[in-house]
């Protein structure tokens, strides 16, 4: 009978689920619930949407004008100069700016024609091309890139911390409910004790109702039944939030992952550090900018070849020019010639041209450059910080790592330890030389040390997230 009393309190104290999820499945579920996961995932969408249209190639720029056409409504046109027979007239063109936006390519043709009894007409076709050069050394593009690249990262960076942060609150929310959990449990079975101790002593007679004794016990299970009730309402809590965050109802919680506490120094430092040192080509960028805006320097090189042919003749010419520009001022050359069939000969010409102003805003282009260049050595320090920072993290989770571990070490000592001692009163217990109250004991310990472990699983995969999110 002493036997099967026993088995039976054990069986009520030792209840546990029969069934629990496994803890993927909860993870998965609950971002799939989660508003601001999907928010996350919304926004993360877009910035790669924004990412492949600045990585779209530049599309050359075709501009097409029909220019004027002047179609007559008489017989005659009148002119500046006089009457004279009326025509149709068209001035048609074409302009192509390629991707660099430095290169240019145009054509263009004025047509005419004269209606009579000497039909006359006119056309003039002409293309001509030009060519930027920036001699300053800057690089637009690059800018643009590493603007581009910063972007992608923190974007990436700031979805990645997100999902990490998320399991946090999922695995916290489930280590709140577990502890909790173990607590009611073993306030449910000091309250069991307490209350089979003050039984058995007014059985045997060795309290009253009226012993300080009895006031003291009685006063300790109260004590215990209010702890329960508190305990109670804070599982409550727990779980409400534990539904509240992954849309699930707590069931338990199974298959674990084992903890990967490997850490790794990553040589280029993690993403902050990447991104410090994106910031401070950036500002080296800027600096460059505005040096080449107050300082431009371009050569530029024309050409373009045409024909003029009417009725009773016809003439070619071809131009090709340079042009040089350097902050205030510019120097220019061409050379163009006209061949004419009617006298079979070529005329040549050079043209010479330059300008030159005064910069207004010089003193306030050097107060701006000086400003950048402090932007840049600001950029610097932060790079230095960022490095710093990532080193003073990893060293400091290494601690954490080595505490954990030990706290492993001596968790599997303590329960080898009281398995060792279950199985001892178990076979004293059989012999007759040891009490219930003592194997319940042993009992409990073990079955309290198997929650130890899941708690301090779910400690490992924080300072695994710790980790990743160190990396990331």
């Amino acid at each position: 009978m002493k036997r099967v009393t026993s088995v039976a309190l054990l069986l009520i104290l030792c209840a546990a689920f029969v069934f629990a999820t496994p803890y993927e499945e909860i993870l998965q579920k609950a971002m799939a619930n989660s508003p601001d996961m999907q928010n996350n995932e919304i926004v993360y969408q877009n910035s790669l949407l924004t990412q492949q249209q600045n990585d779209l190639d530049d599309v050359p720029q075709v501009t097409i004008k029909t220019g004027k056409v002047q179609i007559p409504l008489s017989d005659t046109t009148m002119t500046d100069r006089g009457e004279s027979k009326s025509s149709v007239s068209l001035t048609p063109s074409v302009e192509v700016k390629l991707n660099d936006e430095k290169t240019t390519i145009a054509a263009s043709s004025d047509i005419s024609f004269t209606p009579g009894e000497e039909d006359s007409y006119s056309v003039s076709p002409y293309l001509s091309a030009s060519h930027t050069f920036d001699l300053t050394g800057y690089d637009a593009d690059l800018s643009a890139d590493l603007s581009s690249a910063r972007a992608s990262l923190q974007s990436e960076q700031t979805y990645q911390k997100a999902k990490l942060n998320f399991e946090t609150l999922v695995l916290s929310s489930i280590k709140a409910i577990l502890q909790a959990e173990q607590s009611l449990a073993e306030t449910q079975y000091s309250l069991t004790k307490a209350e089979y101790k003050l039984q058995n002593a007014l059985t045997l007679g060795s309290i009253d109702e009226s012993s300080m004794t009895y006031l003291q016990m009685s006063n300790q299970i109260d004590l215990y039944k209010n702890t329960i009730d508190a305990t109670e309402k804070q599982i409550a809590t727990a779980q409400e939030q534990y539904t509240t965050l992954t849309g699930l109802v707590w069931d338990g919680v199974e298959e674990l992952p084992d903890p990967d506490l490997t850490l790794k120094m990553l040589d280029s430092g993690n993403t902050d550090v990447i991104l410090a040192s994106i910031d401070v080509e950036i500002a080296r960028q800027s600096v460059e900018a505005k040096k080449a805006q107050s300082n431009p320097s371009s050569l530029t090189l024309t050409g373009g070849a045409g024909t003029t042919i009417t009725s009773p003749a016809k003439a070619v010419s071809a131009n090709a020019g340079i042009s040089y520009s350097n902050s205030g001022w510019t120097l220019g050359a061409e050379v163009s010639g006209i061949f004419s069939n009617t006298t079979d000969k070529i005329y040549p010409a050079l043209t010479l041209s330059g300008t030159w102003s005064n910069k207004t805003t010089k003193r306030s282009d050097e107060l701006e450059l000086q400003k950048l260049n402090n932007e840049l050595i600001s950029a610097q320090n932060s790079l230095t910080a960022a490095r710093t920072s990532y080193v003073q993290s990893a060293q400091n989770l290494q601690i954490d790592i080595l505490n954990y571990n030990y706290t492993l070490s001596n968790q599997a000592a303590t329960k080898q330890y009281l398995q060792s001692n279950l199985d001892y009163l178990e076979t004293m217990y059989d012999a007759g030389l040891c009490t219930v109250e003592e194997l319940m004991d042993a009992r409990m310990e073990v079955q309290w040390s198997d929650t130890d472990d899941v708690i301090n699983t779910i400690d490992g995969l924080l300072l695994q997230i710790e980790i990743e999110e160190l990396n990331l």
